[in-house]
């Protein structure tokens, strides 16, 4: 059990490493198999994917509506085969377009991965991660750029950056393409690392969730102060014993002085103050508190939180994070302090970022309410 929460914990602060994954599978297995507890991005080679673009001036306004209209495309060629694809939809600008997989069973993928500890950060298509690692020349500019694997090839047309056209062909070589020289050529062996640039669709085959980003983050966190609390507890609680035993061994040889009462009432809170404050923190309420604070970043799409910190002794809660003007942080505050039994809400620090991130960090305090009530 230990083993397992590990491997999960360290799923979770692992930085994804790519895998490229042919029909089948085979590849995803193996690394499950030999690196559980880690985080992967799969890249998923061009022989288990269908592609399409839709045509231009079809009034699809978000992803959903996209994947709908992929859907039914899908399925008209396809025919009863396609209700088991995943779709991943993309959209830049007016351009949009659907992948669908149908040489990997996405629910297999995910179970095993499960069953190995392996976070899935996400699920692209191969010609998409590539495009996204191209110099920003190459991203920007006008023409094909060729993904190649074996007798496969997606040829993407970009217009000043914007793909405009997919399409998979069986090839023997690049020749065969004919017309001009294509911008760029990927194949397996390429590196996935992305690049700056201009934006690249990005599809991803794993289900789009409403859960804000820094779910993880703030659970993780909540979950990290439970636990040092709770290890304080038991150390404080040992240390007690020790002394208690080294006073009883002091008063069997000498007979001490009468303790005080009123001394002794006023020294028990300070021996139970970490025990104390471990039993306030498990008994806050985690679950309203950090979906509160999910929901008004999730509502703040440019606030990047960086760290919790709370006084359940105190009913007290710090919040960092990072936005791009002061303005957000005043209105992110001033929501937080609508919430019922939230109070003292105040922005209390703002300054610019360090070195290395972008922004503005900026800290906010509050009174919440604490297991007792207060």
């Amino acid at each position: 059990m230990a083993q397992r929460l590990r491997r999960q914990l360290n799923a979770r602060l692992a930085k994804p490493r790519r895998v490229f994954v042919t029909p089948g599978g085979d590849e995803f297995t193996a690394w499950c198999r030999d690196m559980p507890g880690t985080a992967v991005e799969v890249i998923v080679s061009a022989r288990a994917l269908h592609e399409l673009v839709a045509e231009p001036g079809l009034p699809l306004a978000d992803l959903d509506a996209v994947q709908a209209y992929a859907q039914q495309q899908f399925a008209h060629y396809f025919g009863a085969s396609a209700q088991r694809f995943a779709i991943a939809p993309w959209q830049q600008g007016e351009a949009c377009g659907a992948s669908a997989l149908h040489g990997l069973d996405l629910a297999a993928l995910r179970a095993q991965a499960d069953a190995a500890q392996v976070r899935i950060a996400a699920v692209r298509p191969a010609w998409a991660a590539w495009l996204a690692s191209l110099p920003a020349a190459a991203r920007a500019g006008s023409g094909r750029a060729v993904w190649h694997e074996g007798d496969v090839a997606v040829i993407v047309t970009l217009d000043h950056g914007r793909v405009t056209g997919l399409q998979s062909r069986r090839i023997n070589t690049l020749a065969e393409l004919g017309g001009d020289a294509p911008l760029a050529v990927g194949t397996p062996d390429s590196d996935f690392l992305p690049q700056p640039g201009p934006v690249t669709p990005q599809p991803d085959f794993l289900p789009r969730s409403a859960r804000s980003p820094i779910a993880w983050p703030l659970a993780a966190t909540g979950a990290l102060v439970l636990a040092t609390a709770a290890w304080s507890a038991v150390e404080s609680h040992r240390a007690l014993d020790v002394a208690q035993a080294a006073r009883d061994r002091v008063a069997a040889l000498r007979p001490a002085a009468a303790p005080k009462p009123a001394a002794a009432r006023r020294a028990e809170p300070a021996e139970n103050r970490a025990a104390f404050e471990a039993r306030a923190l498990l008994a806050m309420p985690w679950e309203p508190l950090l979906t509160r604070v999910e929901t008004a970043g999730a509502d703040a799409k440019s606030i990047a939180w960086l760290g919790l910190d709370a006084s359940a002794g105190r009913g007290e809660l710090r919040l960092e994070g990072l936005t791009p003007d002061k303005l957000l942080a005043l209105q992110l505050a001033e929501q937080l302090g609508t919430t019922p039994g939230w109070r003292q809400v105040v922005l209390s620090r703002f300054s610019a970022a360090e070195t290395g991130l972008v922004g503005q960090r900026f800290e906010i305090n509050a009174r919440v309410p604490t297991g007792g009530g207060s």
